[in-house]
């Protein structure tokens, strides 16, 4: 009986230690790539795929939105975002794009990962990031100039791998930032998601999306993808159930009173 109750208890002690993802938000699927994107501000007909946010009109505010179409792929090594902000046909120096990855418990509210690029045309970041910023034609507009980022962004760096989900939203932070943010007055910006429109960071975790990486098309069916250092993962749980374990024979070797 005493045997029966510990084991109960463990089980139930292993069920609230087990990781879970709070992020309540729509999720973005990045779709894997086999020839990842050029990050040199040019939206090269074909280069991309995986479009999954289209900033309009019909979805946002007429005099918010800044019709933009946003794109997310990844490999093993990075995932890759580009930002084809058709609505922004001036290049300002004071245009932006904004990515918040991993919210921060430490800080509660704000993300653990900032990737952000501001200026004009020609403006690159390489660490601990790749993004760079170009002003031209793309397969969405191909007749009138707009801004255009690109970013490539270590999957190490956010900490995790191919075929897991991470935290992501795009809010209104700063100068206004987000998918992008024109600086040409009026200004337009692109929150994401959408229910961020009125709020400023602080942001509670269960008013943020998710990007769910892709797992490289040669995993297991089902899309498990195994941890990098596998014994790093599971060590807790081993650990506990070593516990419970040893606990257990020695109530089973104590005679009942």
């Amino acid at each position: 009986m005493r045997f029966a109750n510990l084991l109960i208890s463990g089980l139930v002690l292993l069920v609230l230690v087990l990781p879970s993802v709070s992020a309540a938000g729509p999720v973005i699927h990045a779709t894997w790539t086999s020839s990842p994107p050029t990050i040199d501000g040019v939206f090269t007909p074909g280069e991309w795929s995986g479009l999954q946010i289209v900033f309009e009109a019909s979805t946002y505010p007429a005099s918010y939105v800044l019709p933009t179409y946003v794109y997310f792929v990844n490999d093993a090594s990075n995932l890759y975002v580009m930002v084809d902000a058709v609505g922004d046909t001036h290049d300002d120096i004071g245009d932006e794009c904004l990515m918040w990855f991993n919210y921060d418990e430490s800080k509660p509210g704000y993300a653990k990962n900032e990737v952000k690029i501001e200026g004009t045309s020609g403006i690159e970041k390489t660490t601990p990031f790749h993004a760079k910023i170009g002003f031209g034609s793309s397969p969405n507009e191909i007749e009138v100039g707009h801004k255009i980022y690109e970013f490539s962004i270590p999957l190490s760096w956010l900490g995790i791998a191919p075929g897991q989900p991470i935290e992501f939203c795009s809010p209104k932070y700063q100068k206004g930032a987000s998918l992008g943010y024109d600086s040409f007055v009026p200004t337009h910006d692109n929150i994401w998601p959408i229910g961020l429109i009125d709020l400023t960071p602080p942001i509670a975790l269960d008013l943020w999306g998710q990007v769910q990486v892709s797992a490289s098309p040669s995993s297991p069916v089902g899309g498990f993808m195994e941890p990098v250092n596998k014994l790093a993962v599971f060590a807790p749980y081993l650990a506990l159930f070593g516990v419970i374990g040893a606990v257990a024979v020695v109530f089973w070797k104590r005679p009942d009173n």
